[in-house]
Protein backbone atom coordinates (compact mmCIF):
# COMPACT_ATOMS: atom_id res chain seq x y z
CA UNK A 1 0.00 0.00 0.00
CA UNK A 2 2.19 2.89 -1.22
CA UNK A 3 1.74 5.93 1.00
CA UNK A 4 0.24 4.01 3.92
CA UNK A 5 1.43 1.85 6.77
CA UNK A 6 0.69 -1.88 6.35
CA UNK A 7 -2.83 -3.09 7.00
CA UNK A 8 -3.63 -6.52 8.48
CA UNK A 9 -5.65 -9.12 6.54
CA UNK A 10 -7.09 -12.30 7.99
CA UNK A 11 -8.01 -14.97 5.42
CA UNK A 12 -10.52 -17.69 6.38
CA UNK A 13 -9.73 -21.32 5.77
CA UNK A 14 -11.00 -23.22 2.75
CA UNK A 15 -11.50 -22.41 -0.92
CA UNK A 16 -14.98 -20.85 -0.74
CA UNK A 17 -15.50 -17.24 -1.72
CA UNK A 18 -16.20 -15.17 1.38
CA UNK A 19 -17.28 -11.58 2.16
CA UNK A 20 -15.06 -8.81 3.49
CA UNK A 21 -15.22 -7.16 6.90
CA UNK A 22 -13.18 -3.96 7.26
CA UNK A 23 -12.34 -3.05 10.87
CA UNK A 24 -11.10 0.34 12.06
CA UNK A 25 -9.92 1.25 15.54
CA UNK A 26 -10.01 4.31 17.78
CA UNK A 27 -7.18 6.77 18.46
CA UNK A 28 -4.35 4.85 20.08
CA UNK A 29 -5.64 1.49 18.88
CA UNK A 30 -4.04 -1.13 16.66
CA UNK A 31 -5.23 -3.14 13.65
CA UNK A 32 -3.99 -6.35 15.25
CA UNK A 33 -6.44 -5.99 18.14
CA UNK A 34 -9.31 -5.06 15.80
CA UNK A 35 -8.62 -8.07 13.59
CA UNK A 36 -8.52 -10.43 16.54
CA UNK A 37 -11.88 -9.18 17.77
CA UNK A 38 -13.59 -9.42 14.39
CA UNK A 39 -12.11 -12.81 13.59
CA UNK A 40 -13.92 -14.02 16.71
CA UNK A 41 -17.15 -12.13 16.06
CA UNK A 42 -17.40 -13.51 12.52
CA UNK A 43 -16.32 -16.99 13.66
CA UNK A 44 -13.44 -16.83 11.17
CA UNK A 45 -15.86 -17.17 8.25
CA UNK A 46 -15.05 -13.83 6.62
CA UNK A 47 -12.00 -11.99 5.41
CA UNK A 48 -11.12 -9.31 7.96
CA UNK A 49 -9.13 -6.30 6.76
CA UNK A 50 -7.89 -3.94 9.48
CA UNK A 51 -6.58 -0.46 8.71
CA UNK A 52 -3.60 0.93 10.62
CA UNK A 53 -3.68 4.69 10.10
CA UNK A 54 -0.73 6.84 11.22
CA UNK A 55 1.55 6.25 14.17
CA UNK A 56 0.99 8.17 17.40
CA UNK A 57 4.23 6.80 18.85
CA UNK A 58 4.26 4.28 21.65
CA UNK A 59 2.62 1.57 19.56
CA UNK A 60 -0.77 3.23 18.93
CA UNK A 61 -2.27 4.58 15.70
CA UNK A 62 -4.90 7.11 14.59
CA UNK A 63 -6.72 8.35 11.49
CA UNK A 64 -6.09 12.07 10.76
CA UNK A 65 -9.56 12.74 9.29
CA UNK A 66 -12.32 11.07 7.29
CA UNK A 67 -10.65 11.83 3.95
CA UNK A 68 -7.44 10.12 5.03
CA UNK A 69 -9.45 7.17 6.32
CA UNK A 70 -11.35 6.91 3.03
CA UNK A 71 -8.13 6.98 1.01
CA UNK A 72 -6.59 4.26 3.19
CA UNK A 73 -9.75 2.15 2.94
CA UNK A 74 -9.69 2.29 -0.85
CA UNK A 75 -5.98 1.45 -1.03
CA UNK A 76 -6.28 -1.42 1.44
CA UNK A 77 -9.30 -2.90 -0.29
CA UNK A 78 -7.55 -2.79 -3.67
CA UNK A 79 -4.51 -4.53 -2.19
CA UNK A 80 -6.64 -7.16 -0.46
CA UNK A 81 -8.62 -7.98 -3.59
CA UNK A 82 -5.44 -8.23 -5.63
CA UNK A 83 -4.02 -10.68 -3.09
CA UNK A 84 -7.19 -12.71 -2.44
CA UNK A 85 -9.32 -13.77 -5.44
CA UNK A 86 -11.83 -15.41 -3.05
CA UNK A 87 -13.06 -12.02 -1.84
CA UNK A 88 -16.68 -11.48 -2.81
CA UNK A 89 -17.80 -8.19 -4.32
CA UNK A 90 -20.48 -6.40 -2.32
CA UNK A 91 -21.86 -7.86 0.92
CA UNK A 92 -19.11 -5.99 2.76
CA UNK A 93 -19.27 -4.96 6.40
CA UNK A 94 -17.52 -1.84 7.64
CA UNK A 95 -17.01 -1.70 11.37
CA UNK A 96 -15.47 1.15 13.30
CA UNK A 97 -14.77 1.99 16.93
CA UNK A 98 -14.57 5.59 18.18
CA UNK A 99 -12.58 7.45 15.47
CA UNK A 100 -13.30 4.68 13.01
CA UNK A 101 -17.03 4.98 13.72
CA UNK A 102 -17.28 8.78 13.75
CA UNK A 103 -15.19 9.31 10.62
CA UNK A 104 -16.78 6.32 8.93
CA UNK A 105 -20.22 7.87 9.38
CA UNK A 106 -19.07 10.83 7.28
CA UNK A 107 -17.39 9.01 4.40
CA UNK A 108 -19.36 5.75 4.10
CA UNK A 109 -22.67 7.00 2.64
CA UNK A 110 -21.02 7.03 -0.81
CA UNK A 111 -19.84 3.42 -0.49
CA UNK A 112 -23.03 1.47 0.18
CA UNK A 113 -22.55 -0.78 -2.85
CA UNK A 114 -19.30 -2.16 -1.40
CA UNK A 115 -20.25 -1.90 2.27
CA UNK A 116 -24.03 -2.21 2.65
CA UNK A 117 -23.70 -3.13 6.35
CA UNK A 118 -22.20 -0.81 8.96
CA UNK A 119 -21.28 -1.44 12.59
CA UNK A 120 -20.47 1.81 14.39
CA UNK A 121 -19.33 1.41 17.99
CA UNK A 122 -18.94 4.33 20.39
CA UNK A 123 -19.04 6.90 17.61
CA UNK A 124 -20.26 10.45 18.19
CA UNK A 125 -21.09 11.65 14.68
CA UNK A 126 -24.81 12.36 14.28
CA UNK A 127 -26.39 10.99 11.11
CA UNK A 128 -28.83 13.12 9.13
CA UNK A 129 -31.76 12.16 6.91
CA UNK A 130 -29.84 13.42 3.88
CA UNK A 131 -26.80 11.29 4.74
CA UNK A 132 -29.03 8.26 5.32
CA UNK A 133 -30.71 8.75 1.94
CA UNK A 134 -27.29 8.99 0.30
CA UNK A 135 -26.22 5.72 1.92
CA UNK A 136 -29.41 3.98 0.80
CA UNK A 137 -29.09 5.34 -2.75
CA UNK A 138 -25.55 4.00 -3.03
CA UNK A 139 -26.66 0.52 -1.92
CA UNK A 140 -26.61 0.73 1.87
CA UNK A 141 -28.94 -1.61 3.78
CA UNK A 142 -28.47 -1.66 7.57
CA UNK A 143 -26.61 0.21 10.29
CA UNK A 144 -25.90 -1.23 13.73
CA UNK A 145 -24.95 1.31 16.39
CA UNK A 146 -23.37 0.07 19.63
CA UNK A 147 -22.67 2.12 22.73
CA UNK A 148 -21.25 1.71 26.19
CA UNK A 149 -21.52 5.35 27.27
CA UNK A 150 -24.52 7.64 27.74
CA UNK A 151 -23.03 10.26 25.40
CA UNK A 152 -22.86 7.73 22.59
CA UNK A 153 -26.36 6.42 23.32
CA UNK A 154 -27.88 9.91 23.17
CA UNK A 155 -26.37 10.56 19.74
CA UNK A 156 -27.13 7.05 18.50
CA UNK A 157 -30.82 7.25 19.42
CA UNK A 158 -31.22 10.34 17.23
CA UNK A 159 -29.12 8.77 14.47
CA UNK A 160 -31.42 5.73 14.42
CA UNK A 161 -34.42 8.02 13.88
CA UNK A 162 -32.74 9.87 11.02
CA UNK A 163 -31.48 6.67 9.42
CA UNK A 164 -34.95 5.14 9.47
CA UNK A 165 -36.47 8.31 8.07
CA UNK A 166 -33.91 8.09 5.27
CA UNK A 167 -35.02 4.54 4.46
CA UNK A 168 -32.15 2.65 6.15
CA UNK A 169 -32.78 -0.07 8.70
CA UNK A 170 -31.03 0.82 11.94
CA UNK A 171 -30.61 -0.66 15.40
CA UNK A 172 -29.04 0.51 18.65
CA UNK A 173 -27.39 -1.79 21.17
CA UNK A 174 -26.62 -0.01 24.47
CA UNK A 175 -24.56 -1.76 27.13
CA UNK A 176 -25.20 0.68 29.97
CA UNK A 177 -22.14 1.32 32.11
CA UNK A 178 -19.74 -0.59 29.86
CA UNK A 179 -17.77 2.55 29.05
CA UNK A 180 -15.91 3.72 25.96
CA UNK A 181 -14.79 0.32 24.74
CA UNK A 182 -15.47 -2.15 21.91
CA UNK A 183 -15.06 -5.08 24.29
CA UNK A 184 -16.85 -6.58 27.27
CA UNK A 185 -20.62 -6.10 27.35
CA UNK A 186 -20.46 -3.98 24.19
CA UNK A 187 -18.84 -6.83 22.27
CA UNK A 188 -21.39 -9.30 23.61
CA UNK A 189 -24.22 -7.02 22.45
CA UNK A 190 -22.63 -6.80 19.01
CA UNK A 191 -22.35 -10.56 18.80
CA UNK A 192 -26.07 -10.96 19.50
CA UNK A 193 -27.00 -8.33 16.92
CA UNK A 194 -24.82 -9.40 13.99
CA UNK A 195 -27.34 -11.94 12.63
CA UNK A 196 -29.83 -9.06 12.33
CA UNK A 197 -27.28 -6.97 10.44
CA UNK A 198 -26.63 -9.53 7.68
CA UNK A 199 -29.91 -11.43 7.72
CA UNK A 200 -31.01 -12.74 4.36
CA UNK A 201 -27.59 -12.26 2.77
CA UNK A 202 -26.35 -15.63 1.44
CA UNK A 203 -22.74 -14.46 1.67
CA UNK A 204 -22.91 -14.79 5.45
CA UNK A 205 -23.48 -17.90 7.53
CA UNK A 206 -23.87 -16.04 10.82
CA UNK A 207 -27.64 -16.48 10.85
CA UNK A 208 -27.48 -20.19 9.99
CA UNK A 209 -26.85 -21.36 13.54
Amino acid sequence: MPGFLPAVLFSPAGSQARPLVVATHGAGGTPEWACQQWRQLTRERSFVLCLRGKSMGGGGYYYPDHRALEAELKAAERAARAAEPRLLAGSGVYTGFSQGASMGSVMLPAHGARFPYLVLTEGFELWSVARAKSFKKSGGKRVLLACGTKQCETTAKQSVRWLEQGGVEARLEYASGAGHTPGGDVERALSRALPWLVRGDPAFALDAE
